[in-house]
């Protein structure tokens, strides 16, 4: 299970780790587990959706949505104002494979993982450590 992989702790704890997501609230969120396959983590507290957001994009599972969709971004090489080409339309992702689960204390996280061996084009490892503070 992807979840058993993941672990939450400080920044410092959890340097070494390329995979990894910053919380609001200053924890991080890494993969532990192989990095054999691209692989990219998106973390958020579930929390009340900013005005603007739920105004343009709903509340109904925007935390789900909006990790996903950071993990889109960083394993396809995209930049980050896709975010809201991904959110507003069904852009079909064929290529990235997405598991998304709820951790203890309403952390929504998203592990994307890309098919086969090596590493598309455009691909960034150190997109890994990319997060977005709302």
């Amino acid at each position: 299970m992807p979840g058993g992989r993941l672990r939450v702790g400080s920044d410092a704890e959890l340097a070494g780790y390329r995979a990894r997501s910053h919380l609001h609230d200053d924890r991080v969120v890494a993969w532990t587990g192989s990095d054999d396959v691209p692989v990219a983590v998106d973390a958020e507290v579930e929390r009340t959706v900013p005005e603007a957001l739920a105004r343009r994009f709903g509340t109904d599972g925007f935390w789900e949505r909006w990790t996903r969709a950071e993990c889109v971004v960083k394993l396809t090489g995209r930049g980050v104002v896709d975010i809201v080409a991904l959110m507003a339309s069904e852009v079909p992702i064929t290529d990235v494979r997405l598991s998304t689960l709820r951790l203890r204390g309403g952390i929504v996280v998203s592990i994307g993982r890309l098919p086969g061996e090596g590493s598309p084009e455009g691909y960034r490892p150190e997109c890994g450590r990319l997060f977005v503070r709302l």
